[in-house]
């Protein structure tokens, strides 16, 4: 009987560790497939936020700029532009979940502005700070 109740346990406990969900990879595949599950979306200023995909070892979300060209963007504020959308990148990188662990898993996170016409505008790649309490985490 004791052996037995040995073979039901062992049995129990390989049934209960084959029931474990195992975790997603981290890949930037499968965080753009997460991502697109909430795509397009409003993103800031009237963009919006399209698109994302995998490019090799990086993952890229596309953010439309539906109301204008690139010809007709003012390049003076343009550099103004890319500088606030940079620090926003890095602090996402920090603070979202999945894109901080791409960059763990050393993946690269970027965004590529589009113009009405689906030209780029221009790319920006997150630049994560090692400890992320440098770019708005909070303090424990």
């Amino acid at each position: 009987m004791n052996r037995l109740r040995r073979i039901g346990l062992v049995a129990l406990v390989a049934a209960l560790a084959a029931c474990k969900p195992t975790p997603a990879p981290i890949d930037p595949e499968h965080v753009a497939a997460k991502l697109n599950q909430s795509l397009p979306k409003p993103y800031a200023d009237g963009l919006q936020m399209q698109h994302a995909h995998a490019d090799g070892k990086r993952l890229v979300v596309d953010i439309r700029i539906p109301f204008a060209t690139v010809a007709k963007l003012d390049p003076a504020k343009l550099p103004i532009i890319r500088n606030q959308e940079q620090g926003d990148l890095n602090v996402a990188a920090c603070n979202d979940p999945d894109y901080k662990a791409l960059m763990d898993a050393h993946f690269t996170v970027a965004r590529r502005f589009l113009d009405k016409d689906g030209k780029t505008v221009f790319e920006l790649t997150a630049m994560k700070a090692p400890n992320c309490k440098l770019f708005g985490a909070s303090s424990p």
